[in-house]
């Protein structure tokens, strides 16, 4: 097909609307998405605890062509915050721990004596970052970094906090590996034999479990993450790039994240919680309660609030997000409590997913509340990230047109615009980081 036609057939069913079935809509979604460039991942959707749509788009290993698959593997990120939290209501429902109590209580050597169980649960401990610990102390960089090592550098830097607790929340990934701990000390149990006993297997998640970087090479099935690099405007292997070997160095967290999953052991998690079979009813409506509003560095308010591991998301329904994001993974999970729908999506691209977020939502809500679909418009700096560095300045100047006359086709994102022309700056594409510079100046 050609160009022009391929456009004109993505304008047509970007269009399309009443008469189609859900889920021939969310194909039709994440087909063109996929063919686009747009989308590479697992996606699953479920309306009153029954799956309605679930698919696989594009290959879990890029050079074997191993396509993916339900059962594949995915680095989850934050989405095991979630698990985190449940573990802890858990034990509170056990009555062996208190989730108002200090955290020393559980943790003598804690140097904070004013931080509740409570407060890092909903990202107001005012902890610091994670990272920064592990640089100031003497940690050796070369092996993976565990729970141990950052919660040393804690207790013996000792760090001011960025804030009063309670005073504000602000999102902690340290909290998160603090609860881990706590898990740990009051079950007398190993954390991540404490999750599969009692969440991941209750719940009949048979793939899900907690995986450092050296770990999960020798599991089979498993998305290879990769980042559209725009040194090289390929999509590399993300543990391969320099910019984020360290984000697989520090692996080895546990509570805040590295847990691998698949959209049907997700599924599963979600259709426990709503059985209320991992925790009470009563505690699941504390768990997803609104709290302090949240705060996220870079990003707008939108009068959301942190639950206990979820997102309370600022809606005339209930909603909760719990998403998750690693260079190479992004994920994302959305309970709509009032209508009983549950979307799940993980995808193994990360520059080109990242740069959809906002709007897979959307367009997946379109389909539920109009049965109308509207497909995503490209975004510029990633289709310019993916050929500026290999193709001749004349096909460069064809493909800026292309996206400046397509007002319906291209979303024209000077952020991410900028950010490519550095990198094309640093690469010495002097006269290609021009050419984008000058055509794309803001009115």
């Amino acid at each position: 097909m050609k160009a022009t036609g391929l456009f004109t057939f993505f304008i047509f069913i970007s269009t399309i609307c009443f008469g189609q079935k859900k889920a021939d809509l969310f194909d039709i979604l994440f087909s063109t998405m996929n063919q686009r460039g747009q989308f590479y991942g697992n996606v699953l959707i479920a309306e009153q605890n029954e799956v309605i749509f679930s698919k696989s788009y594009g290959f879990a290993d890029r050079e074997s062509k191993e396509r993916l698959n339900e059962q594949t593997l995915f680095n989850v990120g934050s989405v095991s915050k979630a698990f985190t939290a449940i573990a802890v209501i858990q034990l509170a429902e056990k009555n062996r721990l208190d989730l108002t109590e200090k955290v020393q209580r559980y943790l003598p050597e804690f140097p904070y004596p004013d931080i509740t169980v409570h407060h890092l649960l909903v990202h107001a401990s005012g902890l610091p970052d994670d990272n920064t610990l592990l640089k100031n102390s003497d940690w050796d960089n070369s092996g993976i970094a565990t729970n141990r090592d950052v919660i040393s550098a804690l207790y013996e830097q000792k760090p001011e906090l960025q804030f009063t607790p309670g005073e504000r929340s602000e999102y902690s990934n340290l909290g998160y590996i603090i609860l881990a701990n706590i898990v740990k000390q009051v079950s007398e149990t190993d954390f991540k034999e404490y999750l599969h006993n009692n969440v991941f297997k209750p719940a009949g998640m048979v793939r899900t479990s907690i995986y450092n970087a050296d770990e999960i090479r020798q599991i089979d099935n498993v998305a290879k993450g990769y980042v559209l690099y725009p040194f090289t405007g390929r999509y590399e292997e993300a543990v391969k790039v320099p910019e984020f070997i360290s984000d697989y160095v520090v692996s080895g967290f546990q509570g805040d994240g590295n847990v691998y999953s698949t959209t049907t052991d997700l599924f599963n998690f979600y259709k426990a919680l709503f059985n209320n079979s991992l925790i009470s009813k009563e505690s699941l409506k504390i768990a997803f309660q609104k709290h302090i509003p949240a705060k996220m560095e870079g990003t707008q308010d939108f009068g959301n609030s942190y639950g206990y591991g979820w997102t309370v998301i600022n809606a005339p329904v209930q909603i909760v997000q719990r998403g998750g994001e690693l260079a190479g993974y992004v994920s994302n999970t959305i309970w709509n409590i009032t209508k009983e729908r549950l979307i799940i999506y993980l995808s193994n691209d990360y520059l080109a997913y990242t740069s959809y977020q906002n709007q897979i939502p959307f367009s997946i809500a379109g389909i539920f509340n109009q049965n109308r679909l509207q497909i995503p418009k490209m975004v510029a700096s990633v289709e310019l990230t993916k050929m500026v560095i290999t193709s001749t300045e004349e096909n460069l100047i064809k493909k800026i047109e292309e996206i400046k006359n397509r007002p319906d086709l291209y979303n024209i994102d000077l952020q991410g615009l900028r950010f490519l022309v550095m990198k094309l700056g640093q690469t010495g594409n002097k006269e290609k980081a021009d050419l984008i510079i000058n055509n794309f100046k803001p009115e």
